[in-house]
């Protein structure tokens, strides 16, 4: 068994990254905060941040986006390419993603033709 690079710093992150959510309609300071540490530690690290987990942060202030919570999330189509759009209710900072057919979007990572090994 093959042991993977990093993985204190992978469980570090996901429990800032749930510290962080909880906290985000409680205290925005504080879920700040947390982003910021998250982001921090895969830097220093050079880690590779899910896109799930990378989505979800502010680029501005680092806040956690929870819908109806910490940010908004609507559906916009311009040209009739569909796109969601994400507002943060603490900066007003707005992050763009595009969206398929399907109103999903799939980064590489979560292709099926990007898997190259599964480590058990």
């Amino acid at each position: 068994m093959r042991k993977v690079h990093g993985n204190d710093s992978f469980q570090r992150v996901n429990y800032l990254y749930q510290i962080s959510k909880y906290m985000a309609g409680k205290n925005p300071a504080l879920s700040s905060y947390y982003g910021n540490l998250i982001i921090n530690i895969g830097k220093k690290n050079v880690l590779k941040i899910h896109p799930d987990i990378k989505r979800q942060v502010c680029k501005k202030c680092r806040c956690i986006l929870v819908n109806g919570v910490s940010a908004k999330m609507q559906l916009k189509t311009k040209n009739k390419r569909k796109s969601l759009q994400w507002k943060c209710n603490t900066c007003e900072t707005s992050k763009t993603f595009p969206l398929d057919k399907n109103r999903e979007r799939l980064v590489w990572l979560e292709r099926a033709e990007a898997v190259v090994e599964v480590i058990a």
